[in-house]
């Protein structure tokens, strides 16, 4: 599903910057029509702001979308990291999100950082409503702060990978939750 990740750290400061990647993969069930899941999940900005730590999603072309997800380190840094994607739609069988480079400058302060997200939600009609199998990989370069460059790379990636995973369990844990209950309460204002 997913291209080939282009870090955004210049080589020369390869060595303040972690790599890092996840990618989850999870099904939802919801007790509607195939139509209606899938116009649910049209609405971009909508679905992505369920995320957990989504600070801000907008659209800022016809199918081009910038969301903003937010973390702590654990030790009261807060950092963001911006993903610029577009959607293409096959109606009533899947919708895939892929990253772009177009997205307006960034005008957010602080510890912020761009990545790549590769999304796909493919729809399957069920006998009590409609299957849906979400697939999201995400890839980003983290600039090291300057305070953490006397540890060793090696210490810093390990770290940077046990964070992400459990930033990726969160997410798609948290994104189940509120997507469930968000997509009854809107099946409930169409029907």
């Amino acid at each position: 599903m997913s291209a080939p990740y282009t870090p955004s750290v210049a080589s020369d400061d390869r060595r303040r910057a972690v790599d890092l990647n996840g990618a989850a993969v999870h099904l939802f069930r919801f007790n509607g029509p195939l139509d209606l899941a899938y116009e649910y999940f049209c609405d971009i900005p909508a679905v992505f702001s369920l995320l957990p730590d989504a600070i801000e999603v907008f659209a800022y072309a016809p199918n081009r979308y910038r969301l903003v997800v937010g973390a702590t380190d654990g030790h009261g840094h807060a950092m963001a990291g911006y993903f610029d994607v577009t959607a293409i739609f096959e109606p009533h069988r899947l919708i895939r999100i892929m990253p772009v480079d177009d997205g307006p400058p960034i005008d957010l302060t602080g510890f912020v950082f761009p990545g790549q997200l590769f999304a796909e939600a493919v729809f399957y009609p069920h006998a009590h409503g409609t299957d849906i199998e979400y697939t999201v990989e995400l890839a980003m370069t983290i600039p090291v702060p300057r305070v953490l460059w006397v540890m060793p790379s090696n210490v810093l990636q390990a770290i940077g990978e046990r964070a992400m995973e459990h930033k990726m369990n969160h997410m798609i844990t948290g994104f189940t939750r509120a997507i469930d209950a968000d997509f009854h309460a809107w099946i409930g204002g169409n029907g």
